[in-house]
């Protein structure tokens, strides 16, 4: 049995969107289950779900982590996927994944995506070719150049329910890579499939934490620049947290691991950096400063961590190994001087 859990933070209008995608699947009614966990009422949607037989949970938890786990405790399904309230299933997910799971020697599947906006439209598709790729993955055969941009976006996991650890509730937003390595690193006689099949409409927006964290310098019409600094500050901090508390806990699995969350933890690092330097408060620069330390290895492991010959990521590694090789003073000078000419 599939058990999908859904999750909302606040009301943006997108949730019944979900539901909807979820309540018609071609899987048998039968064969799965949907566990809501939101943050308020609404009688409307709240209605429709219950209508169709999902479970509300109403939690008073802000961050990701501790709302799947409360989703967890209710969840009666082997197999859980998850959705997030700006996200689709495309119809035939649920089907699909659970033969996969009837019929292969799997742990995890991560689908890919199909991007679409705030009206549904669709944006663009993944490269994807005709023959749908099967990747299978453990802890054996991991390589983080290789697969480390593959194991995001938490509405493509569907995951054993006994990879998934308690401590879960205490990641804030990054679950999907918690749920990543920890089926990797537990994965000794099962795969973790990577499916080029797109069975996820993933929504990018202004509101998406995700995008601004990882895709905002990709494409800029996607740049939530309603966010307020205060806010973008938060979720850096709290991504770099979250992969802190990651490397001390998949630490033994193989330095192929290490590697990934380390530049998960660098990047984290460099944006909550910059963000901080918007403060014009000397005193929070000072201990800014004290606190964020970039050791000679980190700054050549963030000059170029994948060796990848595109120009882009050529240039983006320069600055950063630059910017932070610049007595700390002079970089919070020039950071203030580009500030001004991008205005």
């Amino acid at each position: 049995m599939i058990s999908v859990i859904v999750t909302e933070y606040k009301k943006r209008g997108y949730l019944i969107h979900a539901l909807r995608s979820v309540f018609n699947q071609t899987l048998n009614r039968d064969r799965y289950e949907v566990i809501v966990v939101k943050n308020y009422e609404d009688k409307e949607v709240d209605d429709y779900a219950r209508k169709n037989g999902a479970k509300i949970i109403v939690s008073d938890e802000k961050w990701l982590g501790p709302k799947i786990a409360q989703g967890l405790e209710e969840a009666k399904g082997d197999i859980i996927s998850l959705l997030e309230d700006d996200d689709i299933f495309k119809e035939e997910k649920l089907e699909i994944v659970n033969n996969i799971f009837k019929e292969e020697k799997v742990g995890e599947i991560r689908n890919e995506a199909i991007y679409i906006d705030s009206y549904n439209n669709i944006l663009f598709n993944p490269n994807i070719s005709n023959n749908i790729y099967k990747y299978y993955i453990n802890r054996f055969n991991y390589k983080y150049k290789k697969y480390l941009f593959k194991l995001g976006f938490n509405s493509n996991i569907s995951i054993n329910k006994e990879f998934i650890d308690n401590d879960i509730k205490h990641q804030k937003i990054s679950v999907d890579m918690y749920l990543a390595f920890s089926a990797i690193c537990k994965s000794n006689d099962k795969n973790v499939l990577l499916y080029g099949n797109p069975l996820t409409y993933y929504r990018l927006h202004s509101e998406n934490a995700s995008e601004y964290y990882r895709l905002h310098s990709e494409n800029a019409s996607i740049s939530p620049k309603s966010q307020t600094l205060e806010k973008k500050v938060e979720i850096a901090k709290s991504y770099l947290e979250d992969h802190e508390r990651l490397y001390n806990k998949f630490y033994n699995c193989g330095k192929e691991i290490r590697n990934s969350i380390k530049f998960l933890i660098l990047d984290a690092k460099f944006i909550y950096y910059l963000l901080e330097l918007y403060s014009t408060v000397k005193q929070e620069r000072l201990e800014l400063q004290k606190n964020f330390k970039f050791s000679v290895d980190d700054k050549i492991f963030l000059l170029n961590p994948f060796n990848k010959p595109q120009l882009k990521f050529i240039i983006r590694g320069i600055l950063a190994f630059g910017f932070l090789s610049l007595p700390p003073g002079l970089r919070f000078h020039l950071f203030k001087f580009f500030q001004r000419q991008a205005q």
